[in-house]
């Protein structure tokens, strides 16, 4: 299980290629939603990846958040002698402006491991303004895989062994790939994981008013306790990211970034409101290093 850092790939070369059409062999992959695939041929990846091998599938993970970390998993039955590789990519890698961070290059070996695994633990940069990103899996012969990502990490680190005995995680951010700043893969909102849960939507734009700035608000509840508030302020071309805790009619986010200069907040600043039966918001925040002042917030339909 030897493991081989490809160099181009590792180095985070900016890939310029002639756009390709994707869908075949991709997989849509919301967070901690397992998926299930057989490495192909004909999925329109440029030469930079053949280092991965002739047959792929590529999973497009969403929704990742800023400044979090999380942990993938590679899931295959070990055996059969069979080249293997994983890129983590910024965009679309059949596109032309994609990019990838790191690649690994290793194999299935000869020993029959049924369910063998790999792990891969990373953090999303916390200027990154897009919530995707994509992951490419390659072999020289088809392959059966299952991949996940999930935001509760297990506690596994890179001295862990699995049930065989081998070191089986990868730290990305211990190897100074990471945090990957997430710039080029778009915004996308996951399904609800309620069961018979309505499919998920996304609400806005909407005007954002709070006292001496204004901007855009749009926002998704992907779960009943859990969604995603994208907010830009006006004046500055800066996308926030942000978690939202939801109970019911409550929402509540904390701002990490300062878009006047595109780095993370010295201190967080706290918003709670009322969800609408229209979407549109209203409540209050507050900086959490002066939490006794209090000041109003709302959005309005556009």
């Amino acid at each position: 299980m030897k493991r081989i850092i490809f160099t181009a790939i590792a180095l985070g070369i900016m890939f310029c290629f002639t756009s390709a059409s994707a869908g075949v062999g991709y997989f849509d992959t919301p967070l901690n939603s397992p998926r299930v695939a057989t490495t192909a041929t004909g999925v329109g990846l440029p030469a930079a990846y053949r280092g991965t091998g002739e047959y792929h599938a590529v999973f497009r993970v969403f929704p990742v958040v800023p400044g979090k970390r999380y942990e993938a998993t590679l899931a295959y039955d070990a055996g059969g002698n069979i080249g293997l590789g994983i890129a983590f990519v910024d965009g679309d890698p059949a596109t032309r402006d994609s990019f990838s961070f790191v690649g690994i290059g290793f194999g299935t070996g000869t020993r029959q491991m049924k369910g063998k695994e790999e792990k891969y633990l990373f953090s999303v940069h916390p200027q990154s303004t897009s919530n995707v990103i994509y992951v490419v899996v390659g072999s020289h012969r088809p392959l059966n895989v299952r991949f996940s990502v999930t935001d509760r990490p297990s506690g596994v680190t890179k001295a862990s062994k699995d049930p065989w005995g081998y070191y089986y995680v990868t730290d990305f951010d211990d190897s100074g790939n990471a945090p990957f700043l997430l710039k080029r893969g778009g915004y996308a909102a996951g399904p609800s994981t309620a069961a018979e849960g309505p499919a998920v939507r996304i609400v806005g734009p909407h005007a954002f008013l709070a006292g001496q700035f204004t901007g855009t608000i749009r926002w998704a509840q992907l779960t009943p306790t859990e969604g995603i508030v994208w907010l830009k302020i006006d004046g500055y071309n800066v996308e926030e990211i942000l978690n939202a805790v939801i109970r019911g009619r409550e929402i509540k986010f904390v701002r990490t970034i300062d878009c006047r200069f595109n780095a993370p907040r010295a201190h967080g600043q706290v918003f709670t409101g009322q969800i609408a039966p229209d979407g549109t918001l209203s409540g209050s925040y507050f900086n959490d290093y002066e939490p006794l002042l209090i000041y109003p917030w709302q959005t309005q339909s556009k």
